[in-house]
């Protein structure tokens, strides 16, 4: 029998994991075979529809990485290849995997025209504008927009849940000096930290999800 608190225990204790590799295992590539180790260890069974979602993930956050650290919004101390440590073509494949099995429930019905609009703006917006503050006002507004739209209690845990993760991961990440962002902003993390997690968690519930439903 599915036991809920013990499986978010055991997501608690992967995440854990995670944040340590990246903060104090020395060199790009050792955190690489640390965390794919950890993450085959705690993830146990894998779906293939999960695993086509892992493998998406990692391809579509890797061009969105890249495009974003050409406009400079962020960096890494010492990438390997297009700009990012070796480790980080497999860290939103984590991201997406883990959310789902933490908060986990029914996949929504389809809205197609709408989730695939904010997701392409969400998606140009850091692809394309290089400027903090614009940035943030303009995530702010799709963000808002695609909350009007879907509000159900589990559009909000994944938002949610998906902030409070994406904190996690970046100041762990910029505190041991894996990657940072120019202007030193307060904490040093931006804001827009905020709304690109949140975002993503709203468009894993509502794009992500609908589709993997579609599978076995």
């Amino acid at each position: 029998m599915h036991n809920p608190l013990k499986s978010h225990r055991i997501q608690l204790i992967q995440l854990v994991g995670t944040l340590a590799i990246i903060a104090f295992v020395p060199t790009n590539l050792g955190k690489l075979v640390a965390l794919l180790i950890w993450w085959v260890i705690t993830f146990r069974h894998i779906t293939r529809p999960e695993l086509m979602m892992f493998v998406i993930a990692c391809g579509f956050f890797t061009v969105m990485n890249a495009l974003s650290l050409k406009q400079g919004i962020f960096a890494f101390a010492h990438p390997d290849i297009l700009g990012m440590p070796f480790y980080e073509l497999f860290m939103w494949g984590f991201y997406l995997l883990h959310t789902r099995r933490m908060i986990n429930g029914p996949a929504p019905e389809d809205r197609r025209v709408v989730v695939w609009t904010l997701a392409l703006l969400y998606a140009a917006a850091f692809g394309m504008i290089p400027d903090k503050t614009v940035l943030l006002a303009l995530t702010v507004l799709l963000l808002t927009v695609g909350l009007i739209f879907f509000h159900e209690p589990l559009d909000i845990t994944y938002t949610g849940y998906m902030i409070l993760l994406g904190a996690a991961i970046e100041y762990t990440g910029t505190l041991s000096k894996q990657w940072f962002y120019p202007g030193e902003p307060l904490g040093g993390v931006p804001l827009w930290f905020i709304t690109l997690w949140g975002g993503v968690g709203l468009f894993l519930r509502r794009l992500v999800l609908p589709i993997l439903a579609r599978y076995p």
